[in-house]
């Protein structure tokens, strides 16, 4: 009754406050809309629990041995708060490690730690009840998707409906940035980095209370992911560069894509510190030690050009085909696999009934930096990833970008044909 209660006084003081939070509101989705998708959220975060509380899965998940460390790191925070802090900055290694590896490295064991510290203050609130935590986290997860929303709203003209469907409520994307996990933070700090980056643009000029969270945000995100954070700068540097050259985007992305091309493999002849296709490589081999039933037989990829350009069908596959039907082995494949199918249905859908629209310069580069940043962290992704159900997840933080030039094609079409029927 005490998990119940908390749970229902915490959904109702979050729920209110997110319609009263401006950032929220000036989505334009009334206080109904607001509570709904949040409840959505809360509810896949519950689904996430359930699964991952099944015996198969519950001894290597994640999320509930988050919260059973987080006990006694609220014990510390509530006798010894300084030191609570302190230890976000201490490491049980001779050196912190290699910035982009797991093994003894202080950074890797940033991702977890920053999870289990935020549980902990989460745990104060909530009197260390994990289903009351979900709700907490999920307030802060749903300013994610509400900046995208935004950045989408400000620069287009688009169906709500689908809008909302594109940014909310990909099944993959809720069922995995809805749980009490990295994942959520991470698309959160993404989303608000790309919408305070397109704030910088509206405006044409520099706010420094903006940038300010900029940075921030972007801190947090490279401490969680370091080779999206990457990605993402590259990204936003292509976005720039097509605002500032708009007749040449084309000339753009080409020059960018070749650079990076040609510095990711002499990073192999400057020194091992820097050489980033043996960190590829070095990545897919943790991949490939973890234990799962899911692991896909990939050739080995050789540290040469030759080799990633031989492994390029392999990445491929993974990025954009994977799970495939085949490999369904019980249930909870179903759903990926559905996804899979239906995500490319409407994407050559959205292809045949597209219509000519003439977009400015703003919306032209914002849909350049979508593509260019989902296909580079997909293509990644592929690279290093060795697990059809690792992939789903990873994925899904990326999908909501790669949804928008879909939802924009579907939402003309609809309104072609609202207008149709108006006119008979």
């Amino acid at each position: 009754m005490q998990t119940f209660l908390i749970f229902i006084c915490w959904f109702i003081v979050f729920a209110w406050l997110l319609t009263k939070i401006k950032f929220v509101t000036k989505t334009g989705l009334g206080a109904w809309w607001i509570i709904a998708l949040f409840s959505i959220k809360v509810i896949a975060g519950i689904g996430y629990a359930w699964f991952y509380s099944q015996p198969a899965y519950f001894a290597t998940s994640d999320t509930w041995h988050f919260y059973a460390l987080s006990k006694g790191e609220t014990d510390w925070l509530l006798n010894d708060p300084v030191a609570f802090l302190k230890d976000i900055f201490v490491y049980g290694y001779e050196r912190s490690g290699n910035l982009f590896l797991s093994e003894n490295s202080y950074w890797n064991d940033l991702k977890s730690n920053l999870v289990i510290k935020l549980l902990a203050i989460c745990n104060v609130l909530t009197l260390k009840e994990y289903y009351a935590d979900i709700v907490l986290f999920n307030f802060i997860f749903f300013f994610g998707p509400v900046a995208l929303f935004r950045i989408v709203q400000q620069l287009f003209t688009v169906n709500r409906l689908l809008l909302i469907a594109g940014v909310f409520l990909i099944p993959s994307f809720l069922f995995w940035y809805s749980g009490v996990h990295k994942d959520g933070l991470i698309f959160t700090t993404l989303a608000l980095v790309v919408y305070y980056f397109n704030e910088q643009l509206l405006h044409k000029k520099i706010n420094w209370q903006q940038l300010l969270l900029m940075v921030f945000f972007f801190t947090i995100l490279f401490a969680f992911r370091n080779f999206m954070a990457l990605l993402l700068l590259g990204g936003l540097v292509v976005w720039l560069l097509c605002e500032i050259l708009p007749l040449k985007k084309i000339w753009v992305v080409s020059t960018v894509i070749v650079l990076a091309v040609v510095a990711f493999f002499v990073s192999a002849s400057i020194s091992t510190a820097t050489d980033m296709p043996q960190y590829i490589i070095q990545k897919q081999a943790e991949f490939k030690a973890l234990s799962g039933n899911s692991g896909i037989d990939v050739p080995v990829l050789e540290h040469s050009v030759a080799g990633f350009l031989r492994f390029l069908p392999y990445a491929l596959d993974i990025a954009f085909f994977r799970p495939h039907v085949a490999e369904i082995k019980n249930i909870s494949y179903i759903p990926a696999v559905a996804e899979i199918y239906f995500f490319w249905a409407v994407v050559i859908v959205s292809i045949f009934v597209r219509k000519k629209v003439a977009y400015t310069n703003k919306q032209v580069s914002f849909l350049v930096f979508c593509m260019f940043f989902s296909f580079s962290f997909l293509l990644l992704a592929g690279y290093t990833i060795t697990f059809s159900g690792a992939i789903v997840r990873y994925k899904a933080c990326i999908l909501p970008f790669l949804f928008v030039p879909v939802i924009l094609n579907l939402s003309s079409f609809a309104e072609k044909i609202f207008k149709g029927k108006a006119s008979q």
